[in-house]
């Protein structure tokens, strides 16, 4: 399995809200599959990033084809791949935005 960093940016500020409720619902589906590992927002509001692993980058593209906001032509998507080598063992405590 290979891991990437998938960064979005939007290419307009208003999203429709069927459209926004598709996207969250296939982002979750990928989720609860164990496809991302983890999702947010940029800071800026710009779009998104999450890291996503998969066999290949053919892979990711096909996952990403079907993504509700690169088929209504609303974000479009940057992806690298990299091999991590330091994980921290409990990154929902590292995470903990409280």
């Amino acid at each position: 399995m290979k891991c990437f960093i998938v960064e979005g940016t939007l290419k307009m500020e208003q999203v429709e809200e069927n459209t926004m409720n598709e996207h969250k619902a296939y982002s979750q589906k990928a989720m609860d599959a164990g496809l991302i590992v983890m999702s947010g927002l940029k800071s800026d509001m710009s779009g998104g990033l999450f890291i996503m692993k998969a066999d290949s980058i053919a892979q990711v593209e096909e996952y990403l084809s079907a993504e509700p906001f690169k088929v209504a032509g609303i974000q479009e998507y940057r992806v690298i791949e990299y091999m991590p080598h330091y994980i921290n063992q409990s990154p929902s405590d590292w995470f903990d935005m409280k």
